[in-house]
């Protein structure tokens, strides 16, 4: 049986519930120091970053994310955490 793995990086911090509404990806861009450009932001997470979207709970986005990846017959494998970086492992079977 052979795997393929798919790794999401996030990042994890104290925060208050006001900070919870930075979900466009101009503000992801500025909050990362610019080491992802916004519009790399919004392709390579285009359902979390839709307009009617901008003002969901992380979870909710974190939930849809996830959905849609197990549409892709992606499954949750494992969560690493770093320091304050959260990796989530995802992995499907090669047919």
């Amino acid at each position: 049986m052979k795997w393929e793995y798919h790794v999401v990086h996030l990042n994890v911090e104290e925060t208050s519930q006001d900070t919870f509404n930075i979900s466009n990806p101009e503000a992801a861009s500025e909050k990362l120091q610019g080491s992802l450009s916004p519009d790399f932001i919004k392709k390579e997470f285009p359902e979390q970053y839709k307009e009617k979207d901008n003002d969901l709970h992380p979870a909710i986005q974190l939930s849809k994310f996830l959905n849609e990846k197990g549409l892709d017959q992606w499954e949750l494998s494992e969560k690493i955490k770093i320091g304050n970086m959260l990796f989530l492992i995802l992995k499907r079977q090669i047919l």
